[in-house]
């Protein structure tokens, strides 16, 4: 029985936040079980939500270590067990370096393949399954089978918003309160800044209080589009725990495929997602997963890299979301 076990997912929060039910459908098996999570500085905030995750190591802050002192310090830890559920090369090459007794990873890379000893052979490109549960499905190698049902996972994450000081925001004392995520790193395909304005006008204009979230670099490229007098300005305000912090007050939240959107969703608030039809980036595989989680797919995959989602069905989803709440 698996003892200490590593889940190594060195890349996104939305990455992060789905790859979490994998750590309650170990405790389920091995309750006893001490889990690490290896993740970057700015998803610490997001593992260490997860009630499940018993500690936090940062790659990259190990990562930067000469490698005999990373080897060591990872040999300290005591791990037995390593889930390369995103497989950085330096991570696989540290684990076999380090002598973890049970190291598991799609084997479909050279370098994954010639240093794990639990190799998978399921391709995550070609599947039909969603990102979680290609997730899980990488616990069948420690012998563990969980639900992989989308349902059950809306149910597994363990996730919860931190108690953190926040700024004085007025968008909170609103009776209904929907959080605008317009932009993603490049991370997923975008709907246009005008289509958000517009959308924000909207649902001012039907009294449902309207906040715009981003970092400081997004804002400044946000703010030709928006009146910032009618609706709450977050872009480059918040820490990562103060952003999950104000999802976790507000009612819902409207993005394409982002990190926030899936902190959303894992929260269990009404998370309202944006996809291009295209594969990889197909809801099928992205879209959040939540007990208010929803989607809306474009009819085709634009040529101009802009999303073609009409401003009044994002209006009536939420309008329908508002009146049956």
């Amino acid at each position: 029985m698996s003892k200490h076990i590593l889940i190594s997912r060195t890349d996104g929060i939305g990455d992060v936040i789905l790859t979490l039910p994998m750590a309650k459908a170990i405790k389920n098996e091995f309750p006893d079980a001490k889990i690490t999570f290896l993740g970057r500085s700015y998803t610490q905030g997001v593992i260490e939500g997860c009630r499940y995750v018993d500690h936090y190591l940062n790659w990259d802050e190990l990562g930067k270590l000469p490698s005999e002192q990373a080897v060591e310090l990872v040999k300290e830890q005591q791990i037995d067990t390593v889930l390369h559920v995103f497989p950085r090369k330096e991570v696989v090459e540290l684990a076999k370096e380090a002598k973890i007794g049970t190291r598991v990873a799609t084997a479909r890379r050279w370098h994954t393949f010639s240093r794990v000893n639990k190799p998978l052979w399921y391709s995550r490109k070609k599947s039909n399954l969603h990102e979680s549960q290609l997730n899980l499905k990488m616990l069948s190698a420690l012998g563990i089978n969980p639900d992989l049902s989308l349902e059950a996972i809306a149910d597994s994450y363990g996730f919860s918003a931190p108690e953190v000081a926040l700024p004085t925001l007025d968008f909170l004392e609103a009776e209904t309160r929907i959080i605008l995520h317009p932009m993603s790193h490049g991370s997923a395909l975008e709907w246009p800044l005008e289509k958000y304005a517009e959308l924000a006008g909207m649902l001012v204009d039907e009294g449902i209080a309207v906040a715009i979230s981003g970092t400081q670099q997004e804002r400044d490229r946000m703010a030709p589009f928006f009146d910032w007098d009618r609706f709450t300005d977050l872009g480059g305000k918040l820490s990562l725990p103060q952003l999950i912090a104000v999802i976790g007050k507000a009612d819902g939240l409207v993005a394409a495929s982002t990190g926030p959107l899936h902190i959303a969703a894992a929260l269990q608030k009404f998370a309202l997602g944006l996809y291009t039809p295209k594969r990889p980036l197909h809801p099928g595989r992205w879209m959040p997963i939540g007990k208010q989680a929803e989607h809306i797919v474009a009819e085709i995959h634009p040529e101009d890299g802009k999303l073609p989602i009409e401003v009044d069905q994002v209006l009536g989803r939420i309008l329908e979301w508002k009146a049956n709440r």
